[in-house]
C-alpha cells in the first residue's frame, strides 16, 4: 500500500490479512493494484470494499494450478532431493574439517 502512496492505517489490515490468507505476496499486490484501478475509474480512492470486490473475482494460483502443483510434488518425490536436510551445512563442513 505504501508502495502505491497509500497509508495502510486507512484500511482494516486485520480483515484484509484474513481475506488474503493463502495468497502469494504478488497476488496480494495485484489485488491492491486492481482495486486502485477500479477506484480511479470511479473517480474515488480505494477502500476496503473496493479491495473486497477484487478479491471476490480472484482465483489464486494455488487453486488455479492445483493439479500441476500436485503433479510436480509427486514427480519430485522420486526424482529430486531436498535442498536442505536436518543436518545443517555448517555441521557438515565441521565434520570434514576435522
Amino acid at each position: 500500500m505504501r508502495k502505491y502512496g497509500r497509508d495502510p492505517r486507512e484500511y482494516d489490515l486485520v480483515q484484509l490479512a484474513r481475506a488474503t490468507d493463502g495468497l502469494t505476496g504478488s497476488e496480494i499486490e495485484t489485488v491492491f493494484v486492481d482495486a486502485l484501478f477500479q477506484a480511479f475509474d470511479a473517480g474515488k480512492e480505494p477502500t476496503d470494499l473496493t479491495i473486497a470486490q477484487v478479491l471476490i473475482d480472484l482465483v489464486p494460483l494455488s487453486k488455479l494450478m492445483a493439479e500441476q502443483i500436485t503433479g510436480l510434488r509427486n514427480w519430485s518425490q522420486s526424482r529430486a532431493r531436498l535442498a536442505t536436510s536436518a543436518q545443517s551445512s555448517e555441521q557438515k563442513l565441521r565434520k570434514f574439517a576435522v
